[in-house]
């Protein structure tokens, strides 16, 4: 009896402790609408603003480079040789020998000279030969040389600009495609264009906007100290002082956006479920689940064509264990 009583006890605190559930904390805010300015934030990379590609024009090995990464570069200047690996060896033996030649010719010769005042006939003949043959081995060296040399001058690649040289993939002995594998770029270090994944309905509305206020927060938190223009896709920022390194990457965080008409949300409230994709909404301090059909994703909102009103209060802080008909303790932002 006595254990019987005890169950009773815990169920009615149980019950009891159920009915009294903590409402969740919440933080919520309005949709946004056309009447709101929008603040987007794009991932980029710095790169050299009007930027040409450099590709080989013979299919082939890059086996020399003439200039460093990150070089200034003037227009036609020679950077780099393409050609077929075992030609290109072949004249590097050849060049070798040449060497051992050039070398070999001045004691040919002062042995020469040592024989004709010291040593019989035939050895002088045999000294005299040896500087002929080693004179008629450089001469034909160098014909070679000059003949394979002529036949590789297809493969050299000067800069088509001036400007700053970015090599996007120029490790020695890379096999090149002719007139498709992309080896460098040059383009201007000031400004820089900061690349970034845009899409056209994005494109478009930014190009809309005449009053945005486009910054650059770098990778160490700060913010570099002028703000960028949008043109024709892209964004630029000045750099007189170099600080921008090519190849580093920062964040864009436009300010001002306007979009002329339709509702928005964070993409970060947006969930997917069994049922679909939906929404957290406050309604009368209740948690209710809200089914949206999304449109075009702008920076890091979402437009939303069903599923919501003008004055629905979103859950953005707090959602993660909600679920429907739960009370809430809101604090509107």
């Amino acid at each position: 009896m006595k254990k019987f009583l005890m169950l009773i006890c815990a169920a009615m605190i149980f019950l009891t402790g159920c009915g009294n559930e903590s409402p969740a904390a919440v933080t919520t805010e309005k949709v946004l609408t056309a009447n709101d300015t929008l603040t987007l934030t794009y991932e980029g990379k710095i790169a050299a603003s009007d930027s040409t590609e450099i590709m080989s024009p013979v299919f082939g090995n890059l086996m020399e480079k003439y200039v460093e990464d990150g070089s200034d570069v003037t227009e036609g200047q020679m950077l780099f040789k393409v050609c077929d690996f075992g030609p290109y060896a072949d004249l590097l033996q050849i060049k070798v020998e040449l060497a051992e030649d050039m070398t070999n010719l001045p004691k040919a010769m002062s042995d020469l000279q040592n024989a004709e005042k010291n040593f019989s006939a035939q050895e002088i003949a045999d000294k005299k030969a040896a500087v002929e043959n080693l004179q008629a081995d450089i001469t034909k060296h160098q014909e070679i040389i000059k003949q394979m040399e002529s036949t590789m001058v297809k493969g050299i690649i000067y800069a088509p600009k001036s400007g700053r040289l970015e090599a996007v993939d120029a490790q020695l002995g890379l096999f090149v495609v002719e007139n498709e594998t992309v080896i460098a770029t040059v383009g201007n270090i000031n400004p820089v264009v900061v690349n970034f994944e845009l899409s056209e309905a994005e494109s478009k509305i930014l190009a809309a906007n005449d009053n945005l206020k486009i910054s650059l927060k770098l990778s160490d938190g700060t913010i570099y100290p002028h703000e960028g223009t949008f043109k024709d896709g892209l964004i630029f920022f000045a750099n007189p002082d170099e600080n921008l390194a090519l190849g580093s990457t920062a964040q864009i965080v436009i300010d001002g956006v306007k979009i002329s008409n339709g509702l928005f949300v964070p993409e970060n409230v947006i969930q997917n479920g069994e049922t679909g994709t939906f929404v957290y909404v406050a309604d009368n301090k209740k948690a209710a689940v809200r089914k949206i059909e999304l449109g075009d994703k702008i920076g890091n909102y979402f437009v939303v064509k069903t599923g919501l009103k003008a004055d629905d209060s979103i859950i953005k802080d707090g959602f993660e264990n909600l679920r429907e008909g739960v009370s809430l303790n809101v604090d509107d932002k």
